[in-house]
């Protein structure tokens, strides 16, 4: 026992040294957690003893944490950070988390969260109508796990990912963990993910889809986690567990990008800025992104494009700016050229073959006015209609955008008869088991960069002002972080 309290000793100090590094605090905390329970399952969890005495005999319930609450869904509610208690010990497939840092997502603000709408909202779901920890992703450190959970232990560190990745559902077994039946409760959200929390009155408070990662402490499902063992900064993970996982996930997963390819990426935040430096890892030979906001295409061109357009410049024009850009060296066939030249009207739409081999569309609805440029579409619409025209005969279309209202046509014949392949987005078809531990990697390499991808942090009583930055647009990526 001595020995155990010498090292919690040390511990606490380096904990309280003002001068040490994230990397290294993160360290500290992790051995803590790694160093109290000696045995068939290694050193886990000392420092926790310290911080939180309920780990010591085994139970949660009746822990107290704060976290950012989503009360604006609700008529008059009003969102901002509460003290709430831990409602119940760990479920056998649970796994209780100390978050680190959570990336707030766009999709936050589409509800009008920074200002005011400029498309109606959905209408509200079940899940909806209850105040709830709001934002689907966080990246963090196990301090307990439930009686069944075997893929994570107390010490990992952990991305939380928005699509739950099962292996035994009917969409896992054939290849498309993406879309995973666990995911967000697919079946009943309510029924699946009960509430883990109460305030002081009693009211019970849910996690946003299962998640909640704005939230000192979150309750989920070892389906939702992935271990990850890397001392990379926490804000720059945290945007694994959704955006930049979406972004890159697309060439790892439904549209593998071929080298020497022309790729066009539409929009330029964070899950477009990703699908950019995807695209020039696998070695495309152009890549073209369309975004109305100038500090993006600066950005775009900082991280990979070859040529950035604004659409509103470009107006109706941007489709066939596109296409003449992506048409190819020659129009001679056997010479492997492209055939510029079949323009026949015949009730078909573009008949020649000009445009990009693969086309990722990343803008969806514009949620609050932001402070920057409008899109020529708040609803995002006319991005997905124009990604299916510009792009070539055989080629191929993933969309990533959320939230827009409405219905995209095609026309009959080039549906039936072009060639074109159109993926769903739904995180590209990430597999969350398999590529995140390679996105990880590609971090620790320097080749995808998420660090200029990251333009902000903020602490938890910070989350309004950046949920803001986020409805502005005026940043990239703003990241709230955890002081553990």
């Amino acid at each position: 026992m001595q020995e155990n309290t010498n090292d919690e000793k040390v511990c606490d100090e380096k904990l309280m040294n003002k001068n040490e590094s994230g990397v290294q605090r993160r360290t500290v905390l992790k051995q803590g957690l790694a160093a109290a329970t000696v045995g068939l399952i290694g050193n886990r969890t000392a420092l926790a003893q310290q911080q939180a005495p309920a780990i010591a005999t085994g139970t949660q319930a009746g822990r107290r944490f704060r976290a950012w609450v989503q009360n604006g869904l609700l008529p008059g509610g009003i969102d901002g950070v509460e003290e709430l208690t831990l409602l119940n010990d760990l479920q056998p497939r649970q796994v209780l988390i100390r978050t680190e840092a959570s990336a707030p997502c766009y999709t936050l603000v589409q509800q009008g969260i920074g200002g005011t709408p400029m498309i109606e909202a959905p209408g509200f779901i079940e899940q909806d109508q209850v105040p709830q920890i709001s934002n689907h992703t966080a990246i963090g450190l196990v301090e307990a796990v439930g009686a069944d959970v075997r893929r994570v232990q107390p010490g990992d560190r952990v991305i939380i990912g928005v699509v739950a990745q099962c292996g035994q559902c009917y969409m896992c077994l054939r290849g498309r963990a993406d879309h995973c039946q666990f995911s967000m409760g697919i079946v009943d959200p309510v029924r699946y993910f009960p509430p883990f929390a109460t305030r002081d009155d009693g009211t019970e408070i849910r996690a946003s889809i299962g998640i909640g990662g704005l939230s000192e402490l979150t309750v989920a499902y070892e389906e939702y986690l992935c271990p990850v063992f890397t001392e990379l900064p926490a804000e720059q993970l945290s945007l694994l567990g959704d955006t930049a996982a979406a972004g890159f996930g697309t060439v790892m997963g439904v549209m593998p990008i071929e080298p020497g390819s022309d790729v066009v990426v539409l929009g330029a935040g964070p899950v477009g800025m990703s699908a950019v430096q995807a695209a020039r890892i696998v070695g495309a030979a152009q890549i073209i992104v369309s975004e109305p906001i100038a500090h993006r295409r600066e950005m775009a061109l900082q991280l990979g494009a070859t040529t950035v357009l604004d659409p509103n410049a470009e107006g109706d024009g941007l489709v066939e700016r596109i296409r003449e850009l992506c048409k190819g060296p020659t129009d001679r066939w056997f010479a492997g050229g492209r055939g510029w030249a079949n323009t026949r009207t015949t009730g078909f739409t573009n008949l020649d073959n000009r445009g990009p081999d693969f086309t990722i569309e990343a803008v969806g609805r514009t949620g609050d006015r932001p402070l920057v440029e409008l899109p020529p579409d708040p609803s995002g619409i006319l991005p997905m209609q124009q990604a299916w025209e510009f792009t070539r005969r055989g080629g191929e279309i993933c969309y990533l955008g959320f939230g827009q209202p409405g219905e995209v046509s095609y026309p009959a014949t080039g549906f039936a008869n072009f060639g074109r392949t159109v993926h769903a987005g739904q995180q590209g078809g990430l597999n969350m088991m398999r590529d995140l531990p390679r996105l990880v990697k590609l971090v620790e390499s320097g080749e995808f960069d998420l660090e200029t991808i990251v333009t902000s942090t903020w602490s938890l009583d910070q989350t309004d002002q950046a949920l803001q930055v986020v409805s502005d647009r005026t940043e990239m990526a703003p990241v709230v972080v955890f002081d553990n």
